[in-house]
């Protein structure tokens, strides 16, 4: 029969249901764990990844076109910044698009400089992402590339059938 008090094995308390509700464990096993949390909490956050990428001034972007090839919508993922100023070039629109997005908390400020996406973004076009991005005004089918340097424009997006 096993010992109930060895301190070498894993214990769980259990509810009036049955269920397991805590664990009991070995203080070297718990030790090791909370090395493991701080190893991994002082790692720096993956970059995201995404298919295409916009990088201009301290702001970096990543996404990917969807719907159709000639007239495509664009999505910025999860972890990508924006620049916070805003150029004479900048529609109101997206200035518009950003305060929505902002009070949404779709984009959370990282510093006095950059906002972040909190989450996935889909967008009309790939000109209104990269003009956010931006803050200023911007061809997506020219700003967005993939990992070789290609654009949109040169993956053949925004191009109509027989052009």
């Amino acid at each position: 029969m096993d010992d109930p008090l060895d301190l070498n094995k894993v214990s769980f308390i259990i509810d009036n249901d049955g269920n397991k509700s805590a664990a009991i464990i070995p203080i070297d096993l718990y030790q090791q764990l909370i090395a493991l949390k701080s190893l991994i909490s002082n790692q720096p956050e993956p970059e995201p990844s995404a298919d295409f990428s916009f990088k201009v001034k301290h702001v970096k972007a990543w996404g990917f076109p969807q719907g159709k090839k000639s007239k495509p919508g664009f999505t910025i993922v999860k972890g990508s910044t924006i620049a916070l100023g805003n150029a004479d070039s900048l529609r109101p629109s997206i200035l518009q698009l950003r305060n929505k997005l902002v009070e949404e908390h779709v984009l959370v400020k990282l510093d006095d400089e950059r906002l972040q996406f909190m989450r996935d973004y889909a967008f009309a076009s790939p000109s209104a992402a990269a003009c956010l991005v931006a803050s200023n005004a911007r061809s997506g089918l020219d700003a967005w590339q993939d990992h070789w340097g290609r654009s949109l424009k040169q993956r053949g997006y925004g191009q109509k059938k027989g052009s």
